[in-house]
């Protein structure tokens, strides 16, 4: 596996694909970051984050996904490239390498986000003590789902030449999550659709007063019953694309 990974790093040195999933992520900070702050922003900010960071990762993180996917797998279509190394190395063991490779990149981009953001929240002085166990939480319950909506994407991409098939079931599987996360009333919809577990797992809701236009943060009760369920579908995506790729005609 290792020879495998090593054989990734080569092939896509000249791709830029860590450098391309770090400049989205830099693009996400500006817009979680930006903003003015006044006193009760920065006294609430560790509770506001909280609560934007999953509805601003469900926009920016199946994009990041379609990136890194597309870049590591399109270059397998190019010429006889998919049947030589085919030929050398079991299909399986191809598509773990890749995948373990893709995900290897987009978690280095999500060490660089919660690192910033937390950064950002001492330097300007964000009120209480910092919740070390939200925070590892939320990025439990974004990075899980991520890694489920990955698995689709690299499964796209080795099975279609085509990297657009891959793109536009991606973009409409994003368009739908975010329709998701603006029907609170319709909680089974983000359940159903694996881009709206972001939302589906979120655990810190808004008040907001018009009048007064103070807002309270506040957490909901944990659903690890849900969480254990996406673990679950996401190794069942796992097995099933890894099957798809070994049955795929090359």
């Amino acid at each position: 596996m290792m020879s495998l990974l090593k054989c990734e790093y080569k092939k896509t040195r000249g791709r830029y694909i860590l450098i391309t999933a770090i400049v989205i992520t830099v693009l996400e900070l500006c817009w979680v970051l930006y903003g003015d702050y006044d006193a009760d922003s920065i006294e609430k900010g560790w509770m506001a984050f909280l609560y934007q960071l999953p509805l601003i990762n469900e926009i920016f993180m199946p994009i990041l996904a379609i990136v890194v996917a597309s870049r590591l797998c399109d270059i397998e279509h190019k010429g006889s490239m998919l049947k030589l190394i085919c030929c050398m190395t079991e299909k399986k063991k191809l598509y773990d390498a890749k995948l373990i490779y893709g995900i290897s990149v987009i978690a280095v981009c999500f060490v660089i986000q919660y690192a910033a953001v937390i950064a950002f929240g001492f330097i300007k002085g964000f009120g209480g003590v910092f919740p070390i166990k939200s925070y590892l939480l939320c990025t439990l319950f974004t990075f899980v789902p991520t890694i489920e909506i990955y698995i689709v994407q690299h499964t796209l991409s080795l099975l279609f030449k085509n990297q657009a098939i891959s793109f536009f079931a991606g973009v409409i599987g994003e368009f739908l999550g975010l329709f998701s996360m603006f029907l609170p009333q319709l909680p089974l919809l983000r359940k159903l659709i694996i881009w709206g577990h972001y939302g589906a797992l979120q655990f810190v809701g808004l008040n907001w007063d018009r009048e007064t236009r103070i807002s309270d943060f506040y957490y909901f009760d944990l659903d690890w019953a849900f969480f254990t369920a996406v673990v679950i579908v996401t190794i069942i995506l796992y097995f099933a694309g890894r099957k798809l790729f070994t049955l795929k005609e090359v």
